[in-house]
């Protein structure tokens, strides 16, 4: 036996490989890891796989996560996913072949180069666990803003929720400490996410229906909260280009061809709006997404291929009116 393995019969190495059911980035993680094993000299039997709620995919090595501290232990689509660099640095540290502070210097900058949390993955858990009126409340805002294209007045709100006496005002602060909206200082909308009120680079034409999205993650993950059909048109901050999406039976085209989404954030906690609305936007070219973050060394960024943002999108958004909701029947 090497000595690699001699400490993994000893029980002195134990990875732990974590997923959501279903986990589009399984697959990859599952094979990023067992190369790093097998370049270490590891037995695949060191390898235990969990699922359940957690950031996905997730590698541990003696508890600690390959990728770096994450913000909370909820179900969430990871952006940082894990690489066989650090894997192997994990690995190496554990079995005596590399010192402990590389793993650690890794770590904290895994933590510092992408925005964690702040776009709100765990927005279908939050609105699953509200009382049943609130969430009569966040899904006719949801509904009115794809059937109008505008934000919900109160009378809209209330002849759309069965509850009693509603308190309007009282609802959507609810929904607002749970970051599913946000509002100003008078209690008016300004974002119900996916949907903006007021104009931003994105806009995405639901059939008939044109209205403004968040962010580029949130123009991705409205025609499939809605089931339906969508074109998106935005444009590159760094270039002024622009960027097209069509999204036709769930798969996405995108022009130009190279296009990426950054996913940037201030690194302040707090509302989505506040933190990264603003800066995750679409990009021509992975070259443009770099000069734009190159010039914005105060945000942390992470550029998504289209394959990732429209995971992302579908995610986040796709639960919060149910798979087979479809935007005729939103009235």
């Amino acid at each position: 036996m090497t000595a690699a393995a001699d400490r993994a019969a000893e029980g002195q190495v134990a990875v732990e490989l974590r997923s959501v059911p279903d986990c589009p980035n399984l697959a990859q993680a599952r094979r990023e890891l067992r190369a790093a094993l097998t370049d270490v000299g590891l037995p695949l039997a060191v390898v235990t796989e969990v699922v359940g709620d957690y950031p996905s995919p997730s590698i541990l090595v003696n508890g600690v996560d390959v990728m770096g501290d994450i913000d909370d232990g909820s179900a969430a689509c990871r952006l940082d996913l894990p690489t066989g660099e650090r894997i192997r640095a994990a690995l190496r540290q554990a079995i005596g072949a590399e010192p402990a502070t590389a793993v650690t210097e890794q770590s904290r900058a895994g933590c510092c180069a992408q925005p964690g949390n702040a776009i709100r993955t765990d927005r279908p858990r939050r609105a699953e666990q509200l009382p049943d009126s609130l969430r009569q409340v966040h899904r006719a805002i949801l509904r009115h803003f794809a059937a109008t294209g505008a934000a919900p007045t109160d009378a809209d709100i209330r002849a759309a929720v069965s509850t009693a006496d509603l308190d309007t005002a009282k609802a959507l602060r609810e929904l607002a400490r749970d970051d599913l909206v946000a509002v100003n200082s008078a209690g008016r909308l300004v974002a119900a996410y996916p949907f903006s009120p007021t104009p931003t680079p994105h806009m995405v034409a639901l059939g008939d229906v044109e209205v403004f999205a968040m962010c580029a993650i949130d123009a991705l993950g409205m025609p499939f909260m809605l089931g339906t059909d969508a074109a998106i048109v935005s444009v590159d901050p760094h270039t002024g280009r622009p960027v097209r999406v069509i999204i036709t039976n769930g798969a996405a085209t995108f022009q130009p061809a190279e296009a990426v989404i950054v996913y940037a954030a201030t690194g302040d906690t707090g509302r989505s709006v506040d933190a990264c609305c603003s800066t995750i936007n679409f990009f021509t070219s992975g070259s443009s997404a770099q000069a734009w973050i190159n010039a914005h060394p105060n945000l942390v960024a992470t550029v998504l291929d289209q394959d990732q943002a429209v995971t992302l999108g579908r995610d986040i958004f796709e639960p919060l009116l149910g798979r087979n909701t479809a935007l005729g029947r939103l009235v």
